[in-house]
């Protein structure tokens, strides 16, 4: 028997607490998962009882600098910071909880944590080891060691510490408590503590050097994780507000639309030329401001989950003519030239036929606005192995390479132009939904720009080569 297993049986004759942590630190070393249902700890109900000791009594701060430290290991070190930061840039939400399991791994601990000030409260933000079950519990800050860690904003290492602080009696003990405050704009929000539940174990220098780094992980992580929430919060007002205003634009716009459509259903010579250009100019911008607010009110849609999409196998060619009739009067209006170039042999893919529409007619729109009037715009459409690239080019006012990667976001617009900037931001989502993606590029101002959609083809039965011949159309 090595001298580990005989430690352990040794352990196991001994206390509740030291059979508990004996236990865990078997399975562990067998590498097998340990039902500690039966054995969780559980805090007493007597929490408030009077305490049997002053702080001075298990403040042994000063031990600190008498222990001798162990060996640092620093490769073990950087290996697990480097997961820990890691963690941080992809996972933020996680973060926290992560790095209590990186501190029971450095410090050998049975427990750790960290505890958030909430008014007069603590909460166990995270917490691993044998306390784990009990995240996000709190404890009253007069009630626990963190308040006085954070009072004096340093390094408190405690010795049975549920003397003073009965409201952590508990089995297994807090034997030793190691906890580092963690600051805010300079001011102490919290602690991060590693706890042992044995006699045996005793931290060291090399622990609180440790613990420091983490402390600051937990700043930084606790920061971002904050400023995260708040884009959160402000993405939900933005989306709620949009839903809202979309929603009291609508039925006034819809009685405009009617109007003028009803307006210009009237003989000419009823009414004056002047007033005939006035009702088509209201009839067009009643129209756009239409798209507009449909745009709006899906873009919100799919912000929340709502919109759903109705795939079926469509055809393209037909998808695109569709396309091309909602815009021909806009398209009319600015003199562009529309060029379609469409494969003659059938092009089929699973989508939404009404949202692939839309997504062609954003970008036809968007190609007519930043042209000059007289310009080109060509749309075409190809297949490529399993994928479907529709195109839409026009020889306008171009994309600048630093704006490329941004013409897609909420609200962006380019130049002085009118508009929400929602027309493109909805084409990339519903792309994604559709599990393709939209893609920009440009030469620079003043040299064009292209847009392209990438589906991908499902249950296709008609195929078309990369040499089929292409049928050209003008509007």
């Amino acid at each position: 028997m090595s001298d580990e297993d005989q430690q352990i049986v040794l352990l196991v004759t001994g206390e509740t607490s030291d059979i508990l942590i004996s236990c865990r630190r078997l399975a562990a070393r067998l590498e097998v998962p340990m039902d500690t249902t039966h054995l969780q700890p559980l805090r007493h109900t007597t929490d408030f009882d009077t305490p049997t000791a002053t702080l001075e009594d298990v403040d042994i701060r000063s031990e600190l600098q008498s222990r001798p430290a162990r060996p640092p290991n620093y490769e073990n070190e950087d290996r697990v910071l480097a997961v820990l930061a890691k963690e941080m840039a992809e996972n933020p939400r996680n973060m926290l909880q992560k790095l209590v399991e990186v501190a029971v791994q450095l410090c050998a601990a049975d427990t750790a944590g960290i505890s958030l000030l909430e008014g007069d409260v603590f909460r166990w933000e995270a917490v691993a080891g044998v306390f784990a079950s009990y995240r996000n519990g709190t404890m009253p800050r007069a009630a626990s060691p963190c308040g006085v860690c954070i009072d004096r904003n340093s390094t408190q290492l405690m010795h049975l510490a549920d003397r003073c602080f009965p409201a952590l009696k508990a089995e297994p003990r807090f034997v030793e408590a190691l906890l580092i405050p963690f600051h805010h704009q300079g001011k102490p929000v919290g602690t991060v503590w590693v706890v042992a539940h044995t006699f045996e174990r005793k931290f060291d220098r090399q622990d609180e050097r440790i613990m420091r780094t983490l402390s600051q992980f937990a700043s930084a992580g606790w920061q971002l994780w904050k400023a995260y929430e708040a884009a959160e919060q402000s993405n939900h007002r933005k989306d709620e507000f949009l839903a809202m205003l979309g929603h009291e634009l609508r039925n006034p716009l819809s009685a405009i639309v009617t109007a003028a459509q009803i307006l210009q259903e009237q003989e000419p010579r009823r009414i004056g030329e002047g007033a005939r250009r006035a009702i088509e100019v209201m009839g067009r911008q009643s129209q756009q401001l239409s798209r507009m607010v449909d745009d709006m009110l899906d873009v919100t849609r799919i912000s929340k989950g709502k919109l759903q999409l109705a795939r079926r196998r469509v055809n393209v060619q037909k998808v695109v003519a569709d396309a091309a009739e909602t815009v021909r009067s806009h398209i009319a209006q600015k003199h562009h030239h529309l060029l379609v170039e469409l494969p003659t042999a059938p092009i089929h893919l699973e989508a939404d036929p009404g949202r692939l529409a839309q997504m062609l007619s954003n970008l036809l729109h968007n190609a007519a606005k930043y042209s000059p009037p007289g310009s080109e715009i060509r749309l075409t459409a190809v297949q490529t192995n399993d994928e479907v690239e529709i195109s839409v080019r026009d020889t306008g006012e171009g994309i600048a390479k630093d704006q490329l990667s941004s013409v897609f976001d909420l609200f962006t617009q380019l130049g002085n132009r009118s508009g929400l900037g929602l027309g493109l931001t909805l084409v990339r989502r519903l792309a994604e939904m559709h599990g393709g993606t939209v893609e920009a590029a440009s030469e620079g101002p003043s040299k064009g720009s292209a847009f392209t959609i990438r589906l991908p083809v499902r249950a296709m039965t008609d195929t078309s080569s990369a040499t089929a011949a292409f049928s050209s159309s003008r509007l």
